[in-house]
């Protein structure tokens, strides 16, 4: 049985003119995979990344997480399935600017059942030297491996990586995938990251191409590379 299953999700969101973001989409994802959502901007990729981690509903359709109806859930289970499940890694790193490093990720970890240590996690993620620095003192690079430690910590089941490199330069973006594919090789966290950047994709083991709100396709990798073995 799959880990995540989406089964012929559709969503439109309804305005002046409604209008339908995600057509028929089903695909499968197993516990542990490290997963790419590839498309351009606008195809519908953040909205498949919303509706999985409880952001946002499908309009119709099925989504299941471990067997468990995540379509059907009402908004204190949803609440409670982002808390427990789910750990989310944005473009913009969205820390609390008058918190510390340390701060911020024990601020994740408060509510969470089984979380790691924040400190050892910022020290795995190359931070143990400015666990005190606010985000004002943190270069770019610094703050998203802030935000990547702060999901970790929850030690969730599902990471969802939305455009994660997205504001970095090469060179730090490539630490940054460092740092995910680790994380699930060596956790098993299911990762699922959502990016324009075709390259990426050579990391997965599962690559959904994404086109004006359809599956287009769905690529199987057997034998991923490593992030060194990418020409960027």
């Amino acid at each position: 049985m799959a880990f995540i299953t989406f089964k012929h999700v559709n969503k439109i969101y309804h305005g002046a003119v409604d209008t339908l973001a995600i057509k028929d989409a089903s695909f499968t994802i197993d516990q542990g995979e490290f997963v790419v959502i590839l498309g351009p901007s606008g195809a519908g990729k953040t909205t498949l990344l919303n509706m999985l981690g409880g952001m946002d509903r499908a309009s119709s359709g099925e989504i299941l997480m471990n067997e468990s109806h995540i379509d059907q859930y009402n908004k204190k289970q949803l609440t409670m399935y982002r808390r427990d499940h789910i750990g989310f890694v944005f473009q913009f790193y969205n820390l609390v600017a008058n918190l510390t490093a340390l701060e911020n990720v024990e601020l994740a970890c408060q509510l969470c059942k089984d979380a790691f240590d924040p400190a050892d996690i910022l020290t795995k993620v190359g931070l143990g030297d400015r666990l005190n620095n606010f985000p004002s003192q943190l270069s770019g690079g610094e703050q998203q491996r802030v935000a990547i430690a702060r999901a970790i910590a929850k030690n969730p089941q599902i990471l969802l990586c939305d455009e994660p490199t997205g504001a970095l330069d090469s060179e730090t973006g490539v630490h940054i995938l460092k740092l995910l594919t680790q994380f699930c090789a060596q956790e098993r966290v299911t990762t699922i990251i959502v990016t324009h950047n075709s390259a990426i994709a050579q990391l997965a083991n599962q690559v959904i191409h994404v086109h004006n709100g359809q599956i287009a396709k769905i690529i199987k990798n057997e034998h991923p590379l490593s992030v060194d073995e990418i020409t960027w």
